[in-house]
């Protein structure tokens, strides 16, 4: 159709142009009704019948006054409201040129911009029957004045000319409108394309691993995906928001990244439970105008880094672990042996303990190490973890000859997890365990709580266990993950960052987050990845 065919972006270009056409018509008929009225000392036209003139004229006006407010308050029936402007134009300047002594008079020029205009606007070959039809009409009407005015002169050669002219710029508006509509066709078709293309790029960016970002000169946020939205911690309202309110560590990194484009990028936390990020900055198209940021979780970096080690640390263990053990378990026999023997001084029976402390510490040491470089395949099964904790807690529990003070809460919200038990299992008992201690050292009580739930922003579901400890200092807190860090004089320093591994190997996360109120208190964070869809 070619109301369809003129689309274009936010109107109906055919429509428009109907209504152009329509505005046209209005003033060329007030001009009709007018001329004469401003130059009445001259006739200029209707000076064959002046009261048909102005009969036609007014009729012309209404008409076209009439057309005009319909089309740009009824947008429909585009066909049949072109159509009938057209044939009444026809009739109307017809009558008009009749009144005025006929083709001589000039009018018949403008049928001409009616019957190409009719052309233009349906871009069919059946509107080329305007021009047929307006070629019979001023026939018609010189016939009818010759007949009537047998002594009049006969115009019958504008007529021919007319006709010819009707036809000419019919055919010439018919193949200007097709050619038209074949370009619109291929700026319709490329511009379907281009934003096939447009949504296929915004789909890549939008699921893709790396966070993207595009700000402008001033730091407002153009574009974000969603890897982006979820590493800056989830922000409300990132669109068209600046970067300085979303995140100003990132922001000030670009700041200096502009004024010296060989500034290298740090790692950065956005939120204290987020992970770590190293942006990357480009120009668009080399001005400052629009920034491009990707923003790398050095996690996965860290974890392949990890993965080295941990091959590394597999393959020497491997060799030397049964050359530590061997002698680890006589020096741990003879131990046990002398401290047995009768006639053993107190002095003697010290060194033995310590003897037996550090051999079951070194083991230690070595089983954990096996532990990290033998890990086994995460078996993922469901768990809900109010069912769970309860049932796991007891078996803690039962097994320590002082058990200490765990309390526990749920906050209303799903708690069904995915996630491999015995690790889970493992996690938490190095994490109570390093709680209690705390506690005991500082308040005198072994009190532990663990809390469960779901974060308000982020929607994130989470499980928190807290001790009563006196914190850890900022300065600490960044190594307390490492292997072999520790601050206890009997610990290995793998407890934690064990925890963190196996947390990672489950796609969740572990942090560290202090408490107001004094203590540690140590998150383990689940993905969408670690959550069931019920």
């Amino acid at each position: 159709m070619a109301e369809n065919y003129y689309q274009g972006s936010g109107f109906n270009v055919s429509w428009r142009a109907l209504q152009i056409f329509s505005a046209y018509r209005v003033i060329i008929s007030l001009s009709f009704l007018f001329i004469n009225q401003i130059a009445s000392d001259i006739q200029i036209l209707g000076n064959e019948n002046p009261e048909l003139y102005y009969t036609g004229s007014l009729f012309f006006v209404a008409f076209a006054l009439a057309s005009f407010i319909l089309s740009l308050s009824i947008t429909r029936f585009y066909f049949l409201q072109l159509e009938v402007q057209v044939f009444v134009d026809i009739v109307l300047l017809t009558i008009l040129m009749h009144a005025s002594g006929g083709a001589s008079s000039g009018l018949g020029v403008l049928i001409a911009v009616s019957t190409s205009a009719a052309t233009i606007l349906t871009a069919s070959p059946a509107a080329l029957g305007f021009s047929v039809l307006a070629s019979f009409a001023i026939l018609g009407d010189e016939i009818y004045t010759n007949l009537t005015h047998p002594g009049a002169k006969s115009n019958m050669t504008q007529v021919g000319i007319l006709s010819v002219t009707y036809m000419a710029t019919s055919l010439l508006s018919f193949y200007l409108a097709k050619r038209l509509k074949d370009s619109l066709n291929v700026a319709e078709e490329s511009k379907r394309g281009l934003e096939s293309m447009e949504k296929l790029n915004e789909q890549i960016i939008q699921f893709m691993s790396t966070g993207v970002m595009v700000v402008d000169q001033s730091n407002a946020i153009r574009l974000i995906n969603r890897s982006a939205w979820i590493h800056l911690g989830m922000p409300e309202s990132t669109k068209s928001r600046r970067l300085d309110d979303v995140s100003s560590p990132l922001a000030r990194q670009l700041t200096l990244w502009r004024r010296n484009q060989n500034y290298r990028s740090k790692p950065f936390r956005n939120t204290i439970t987020g992970p770590n990020l190293l942006p990357n900055f480009s120009a668009i198209d080399n001005t400052p105008q629009s920034i491009i940021i990707f923003l790398e979780d050095t996690s996965t970096l860290n974890q392949q880094a990890q993965s080295l080690k941990l091959a590394s640390l597999g393959r020497l263990t491997a060799s030397i672990a049964h050359e530590i053990r061997n002698p680890l378990g006589a020096l741990s026999h003879a131990a046990q042996l002398m401290k047995e023997s009768e006639g053993l001084d107190e002095d003697n029976k010290g060194l033995i303990e310590i003897i037996e402390k550090n051999t079951k510490r070194v083991n230690g040491i070595i089983e954990n190490i096996m532990n990290l470089s033998q890990r086994q395949k995460v078996q993922v099964k469901e768990i809900d973890l109010k069912k769970y904790l309860p049932n796991m807690l007891h078996d803690y529990l039962g097994g320590k000859e002082i058990p200490p003070i765990v309390q526990t809460q749920f906050q209303d919200s799903p708690t069904v997890i995915l996630f491999d038990t015995s690790q889970l299992s493992q996690i938490l008992t190095n994490l109570i365990d390093n709680a209690a201690r705390h506690s005991q050292l500082n308040s005198g009580l072994p009190k532990v709580q663990i809390m469960v739930g779901k974060e308000p922003h982020s929607q994130t579901t989470f499980l928190d266990v807290i001790d009563y400890g006196e914190g850890i200092t900022p300065e600490l807190s960044e190594k307390i993950f490492e292997p072999f860090f520790t601050t206890s004089r009997s610990g290995t320093g793998l407890g934690l960052y064990l925890a963190k591994e196996l947390c990672e190997a489950n796609r969740a996360r572990l942090d560290y987050i202090p408490v107001p109120r004094g203590g540690s208190c140590f998150r383990i964070s689940f993905s969408e990845a670690n959550l069931t869809q019920r």
